[in-house]
């Protein structure tokens, strides 16, 4: 599948206004039942419209045949020629799109999965069959991946419908920022200026501006819960390897994690219950979906750490008292829904592990990536001309920031199994993770609560002085945690994210804590692109 032109955008778009125009009222009607009724006095007239759409909205006006899937597959069409020329947030979009939704059409109903329709967004470091994988990297341009990661064929296997690929950093390298070599800088929906950090921040921006329902993102150090917290979106870092990671293109092998990015905490566990790898089902509860009760919060005992707020020297903190007010208000919503919050001394307890396990990560990384990125060309990827890291140098087709790391790796002559720095690193990992849970135990907690980061996004660039992101709990643990939205700060009009943490393969308690908090706060706010 090849990438629309512009042009060819404009004039698909063009050619599709009458059909939206022209929508039958029993299509309308389906549309109106799966958000508030149709029939009765007053009940809303509208066609689909796919601003800030869930999966139940799919569910109940498509999956039942009242809708077709091509009419829901035109309305994304229209909205992403209208808004990515404001974004930038694809790489490649489906040009096969309607043809899909037509095939999807043909299924029986009592054969539609629980998926169908559903239209989904895949970061470009992630497989899908018939697509470029670029890692958005213009030395990877050109060529179709000739199979689906194993997450992309669970979804499409239950009916979902690949709209595109999404733009990220080249290798996913860059943590605070979204540009690639292939395809330039990823804006933000909610105010151009702003980064969307990195490295799913094309996903993250894509799903924020509803040109799909689910996102799938992946995330090495924050790569997922940072860009979900610059876009008010919920993402799920599972803990590490309980999702597959077959068919993505890694960057540190044994510190990626694949997962969902969407607008609602019951999506995101839709997603997560899908993807996950059943065989690890007796380490803990898989079944997400039915926690998501409003009552979720009642009983639970959450830690929350004020050090996080305060200004430091070791390590540089400035916070924004924006952050923190929004951050106290959620910490007030989580009591008002039932949950017990204490504090704890966290942080400082913590951050020696946490930071020894960071710094051995940086040794271990170069190592792996050369490994698992040539065994990945070699096994995912014969439709491309390179064929190894040492191919992929020698084009000079890649991120001037990505040349000193792409060089130190190839310099690597050990093995992971071999390699000192990587058993350090798995060591020292092993150690933080026992330092959270040690913690969580020694205070009588089931989660502990913390801002994504102490300030907000920031302008396109170099972060502010004392800004810092706290996604090292988990990344560097292993340990699963959640974002989700607490907010808007009105300075520069862009979402905070709150991040909950939980024990190893306690997804479930994760999920019940932020669907209950969802409940009682309502927190993300849609943006308005200009």
């Amino acid at each position: 599948m090849t990438q629309l032109t512009l042009s060819a955008r404009r004039l698909f778009s063009a050619s599709l206004a009458p059909v939206s125009a022209s929508r039958s009222l029993l299509t309308v009607c389906a549309l109106s039942v799966a958000v508030s009724g149709c029939g009765g006095v007053g009940a809303p007239i509208l066609p689909f419209e796919p601003e800030e759409a869930t999966i139940a909205n799919v569910r109940g006006a498509v999956k039942t045949g009242f809708v077709s899937c091509r009419e829901l597959a035109e309305r994304y069409q229209l909205l992403h020629d209208e808004l990515d020329v404001k974004l930038n947030a694809t790489v490649t979009w489906n040009d096969h799109l309607l043809a899909d939704a037509d095939k999807l059409d043909k299924v029986p109903l009592s054969q539609r999965g629980s998926f169908h329709c559903v239209p989904v967004m895949v970061k470009d470091n992630i497989n899908v069959a018939g697509f470029p994988t670029t890692a958005g990297v213009l030395a990877l341009a050109g060529g179709n991946t000739p199979a689906h990661a194993e997450s992309v064929q669970r979804l499409l296997t239950a009916g979902a419908l690949i709209v595109g690929k999404s733009n990220m950093p080249d290798f996913a390298l860059d943590g605070t920022n979204t540009k690639s070599s292939i395809t330039g800088q990823t804006l933000n929906p909610y105010r151009a200026t702003l980064s969307v950090y990195g490295s799913s921040g094309g996903t993250a921006s894509a799903i924020s501006a509803s040109l799909g329902i689910v996102g799938l993102g992946t995330d090495t150090l924050g790569s997922l819960v940072q860009p979900a917290s610059a876009t008010g979106l919920v993402a799920i870092r599972a803990t590490q390897g309980l999702v597959p990671s077959s068919g993505v293109l890694p960057l540190f092998s044994q510190q990626d994690v694949l997962g969902p990015m969407t607008r609602t905490v019951e999506d995101a566990a839709a997603v997560l219950e899908l993807i996950v790898d059943k065989a690890q089902e007796g380490k803990g509860s898989q079944n997400y979906t039915s926690v998501l009760k409003s009552s979720g919060l009642s009983g639970l005992k959450i830690g929350f750490d004020p050090a996080l707020l305060q200004p430091l020297a070791t390590p540089l903190l400035t916070p924004s008292v924006e952050v923190s007010d929004l951050f106290y208000k959620s910490l007030s919503e989580i009591n008002q829904a039932g949950a017990t919050t204490r504090q704890v001394s966290a942080f400082g307890a913590l951050f020696p592990s946490l930071q020894a396990s960071l710094d051995a990560s940086f040794q271990c990384m170069p190592v792996d990536f050369k490994q698992s990125f040539d065994s990945y060309l070699a096994s995912s990827r014969p439709d491309l001309s390179v064929r190894r890291l040492s191919d992929v140098i020698a084009t000079g087709k890649f991120a001037d920031g990505a040349k000193s790391f792409l060089n130190g790796a190839q310099a690597q002559t050990d093995t992971v199994a071999t390699s000192a720095a990587c058993k350090t690193y798995l060591a020292a990992r092993d150690a933080a993770q026992r330092a959270v849970v040690a913690l969580l135990d020694k205070e009588g907690l089931d989660l502990l609560v913390y801002p994504a980061a102490n300030q907000p996004v920031f302008p396109i660039g170099t972060p502010p002085s004392g800004w810092f992101g706290f996604q090292m709990l988990s990344s560097s643990t292993g340990l699963p945690s959640l974002s989700m939205p607490m907010g808007i700060t009105q300075k520069n009009g862009a979402p905070v994210g709150l991040i909950l943490l939980a024990r190893p393969y306690q997804e479930a308690k994760l999920i019940q804590a932020a669907y209950a908090l969802q409940q009682q706060s309502r927190p993300r706010q849609k943006p308005t692109i200009q």
